[in-house]
């Protein structure tokens, strides 16, 4: 059952809909997404709020596509094993 909850991210309550998602879900991404633009924040202090706020959801985002990059080769990878495991079963059951 969705249910809304408030988190607080970067001093700032916001009240978001957990849909599916169990509350401590959500909380837990409110939890990050504060922790990385504290982190962006305080690397350059005279940031405004838009800009923290858009570096840190492209930095989000690059991590994102860096994780699907290597999810896809990985996946690749294993296929091309699995396929060459199989060749290799196949040749064995025809030699017996």
């Amino acid at each position: 059952m969705a249910e809304d909850i408030e988190v607080e991210i970067f001093g700032q309550t916001f009240r978001v809909a957990t849909g599916e998602a169990p509350p401590a879900y959500i909380r837990r991404l409110a939890a990050y997404v504060d922790q990385r633009m504290r982190t962006l924040a305080e690397a350059a202090k005279s940031m405004s709020l838009n800009r923290v706020a858009v570096l840190t959801a492209l930095n989000i985002a690059d991590d994102l596509l860096k994780l699907q990059d290597q999810y896809e080769h990985t996946t690749r990878a294993f296929s091309v094993k699995t396929e060459q495991l199989i060749a290799l079963m196949e040749a064995r059951v025809g030699d017996v």
